[in-house]
């Protein structure tokens, strides 16, 4: 039996085995690539990591990140246990590429471990912890930064420890992810607060057991969102956020002490959570608020009290909560009490193919990094009859638009860069449509795009299919993201990208990061549900129309640039809920927060009429909807 320290090897899977089964929901995944995917594995020359061997694999793995510096390379790390005695830091790369554009990819959740040798001495000063994973500090262009599908062990008898500090702006996540102090001790499972200017990112099937504080957040910008998140065992509190805006949904906590914290100027969204009290916890809060906080659908057992608030208006609440807000609610005409409640789907996947039944461009004719048009090879792996298309890492030029039809189901990046060249860069068109298909569900993700302007956009949505948009970082600057013509359904997750129209359509987002100068957002009479929203730049954030309905569960608006006299918020003849809060350092916020019409009277509410946040408004819950609608 192979053993670590003074735990076996089977002891330990046992334990995160159960530890993976309690995130509902959450598939297992074998992810592996094909070989010519420009993946680099640790385990091959020249890094030649040994899994399982009791040796320190730090200097390979670290070596590997080293060598891919803001290339959007693919860390791969095959099953086993992986030794690690010091910190994994992002590479910083030169000027400008620092720490960006890196991806951390284990096999499995539950197989791909990094593990800390119990008592380690660089992991025993709680004053000046020492993390297992470091991803770069601010400023806030860290993008494109991942994590997924692996397990962070800190061993035991490391109280100095933190599994995990982690940045990324605009497009970044950590997924399918353990993070694990079998005795509990060490100092934070993830810190997504140990530096200013974090986020936009995503997290999403997450389970952190020990340590002081399981997870962490802070600092008033740049906002996160959160998923499925499992708490367990900490010693101080489950989450802990000291300003920044989070918008969280399925947080579940099983603890002695208190579930969630929140403190000024944060503004927190709890959606459909369950925070079980043990011990202990019968004589403390399970939330306890000092900042702006909306609560939906909280179940909280075991505890004294489900929320103590002291900000906006002081309470106190007991037993399940429906619905609760710290602030008073704002409205502009007699409307709902409520949030908008509109129904909410999980965002749907397709299988992991086996890599034999996947198809390359580069097999068409495609050579990444040259200057010729790649569309025609890119057209044809589409159209090879394969169910997974895959873009080897580099760069690859878009000239046509590329139709996503046929057999395919998955459109995976290697994390490939796209440039849009001629005839395409100058025509009101499409990169990519798509049309009908075999398959009810279409997923693209992982793919990145340069900041080239133009009458072009992104997608052009033209099937009554669903597509699943998720881990895309869309910078065309000067072109737009995304418009329909069909009438499927959309699924938005971890995406940034310039001005969004969504016509007579039913969207579901997470972790949506719309920066565009001008109108952001349009919902033209169709239902859009968002968790949380980010925004820079001027212009109206969102434009509601033609009877459409839109709920905004939590967000950030970061107000920077010229194009704020248009109101952050527009509902035209349509119905809305609103939750997000506002930063600006520049003395220019947003002036008009909502510009609401009904029934052919407009009315606008005003800066000053909401509380304030760190320069800017916060609005904790605006409803406009008549009562009768929803």
């Amino acid at each position: 039996m192979f053993r670590i320290g003074n735990v076996c090897l089977f002891s330990v899977m046992l334990i995160l085995s159960g530890v993976c089964s309690l995130v509902k929901d959450t598939p297992r995944r074998n992810v592996l690539f094909p070989s010519d995917a420009r993946i680099v594995d640790v385990t091959k020359p020249p890094y030649s990591a040994v899994p399982d061997d009791e040796v320190d694999d730090t200097p390979a793995i670290q070596k590997a990140i080293d060598d891919h510096p803001n290339k959007g390379a693919i860390i791969y790390l095959p099953k086993g246990v992986y030794i690690i005695t010091s910190t994994l830091r992002w590479s910083i790369g030169g000027p400008g590429g620092e720490w960006k554009r890196t991806t951390l990819q284990g096999q499995s959740r539950e197989g791909t471990i990094l593990r800390v040798p119990n008592r380690h001495p660089n992991f025993q000063n709680r004053e000046k912890p020492t993390s297992v994973i470091w991803t770069g500090r601010a400023p806030a262009q860290r993008f494109s930064n991942e994590i997924r599908d692996l397990t962070v062990d800190v061993g035991v008898g490391n109280p100095g420890a933190v599994g995990m500090q982690f940045m990324a702006n605009n497009q970044g996540c950590v997924r399918n992810v353990t993070i694990i102090s079998r005795d509990r001790q060490g100092v934070v499972g993830l810190d997504l607060g140990y530096t200013d200017e974090n986020g936009p990112l995503l997290v999403k099937n997450v389970r952190v057991i020990g340590f002081d504080i399981g997870v962490r957040t802070a600092t008033a910008v740049d906002s996160e969102t959160m998923e499925r998140v499992a708490l367990e065992r900490q010693n101080v509190v489950g989450f802990r956020n000291d300003g920044q805006c989070v918008s969280v949904r399925k947080l579940s906590s099983v603890n002695e002490v208190p579930a969630v914290i929140n403190t000024k100027p944060g503004l927190l969204t709890l959606i459909d959570c369950d925070f079980r009290g043990t011990g202990k916890a019968s004589m403390v809060p399970a939330v306890i608020n000092r900042g702006g906080l909306l609560v939906r659908n909280l179940k909280a057992t075991g505890y004294k009290l489900s929320i103590e608030n002291t900000e906006g208006v002081k309470r106190q609440e007991k037993g399940p909560i429906v619905e609760f807000a710290s602030h008073p609610r704002l409205s502009l005409f007699p409307s709902g009490k409520t949030t908008l409640r509109l129904p909410i789907r999980e965002t749907p996947d397709v299988p992991w193919d086996p890599v034999s039944s996947w198809a390359s461009p580069t097999r068409f004719g495609a050579v990444v990094d040259d200057d010729r048009d790649d569309s025609e090879a890119v057209q044809a792996a589409i159209d090879s009859g394969a169910t997974t298309v895959y873009l080897p890492r580099g760069r690859y030029v878009i000239g046509k638009t590329i139709r996503i039809r046929g057999n395919v189901r998955r459109i995976i990046g290697c994390r490939p860069w796209i440039s849009v060249g001629e005839p395409l860069s100058s025509s009101p068109i499409p990169v990519f449509r798509f049309e009908s298909g075999v398959h009810p569900v279409v997923v693209m993700e992982r793919i990145e795009t340069d900041f080239s302007g133009g009458p072009f956009y992104f997608m052009e949505h033209a099937s009554k299919r669903t597509l699943v948009l998720t881990s895309i970082a869309v910078n065309f600057q000067g072109a737009a993201s995304y418009r329909n013509t069909g009438t499927g359904d959309l699924f938005i997750e971890d995406v940034v990208g310039g001005d969004w129209v969504f016509k007579k359509q039913r969207v579901w987002a997470r972790q949506f990061n719309v920066e565009n100068e001008g109108t952001h957002v349009r919902n033209i009479g169709g239902s859009l549900w968002i968790l949380g929203l980010k925004t820079e730049r001027g212009g109206t954030l969102i434009e509601t129309t033609q009877g459409g309905k839109t709920e905004l569960l939590g967000g950030f608006c970061y107000t920077t640039t010229a194009g704020k006299l248009a109101p952050m918020f527009v509902i035209d003849e349509s119905s809305a809920s609103i939750t997000i809060g506002e930063s600006c350092f520049t003395g220019d916020p947003f002036l008009t927060l909502v510009r609401e019409k009904r029934n052919g009277v407009v009315r606008e509410l005003k800066i000053g009429e909401a509380p304030e946040r760190t320069g800017g408004s916060l609005l904790v819950l605006y409803t406009g909807y008549p009562p009768s609608s929803r």
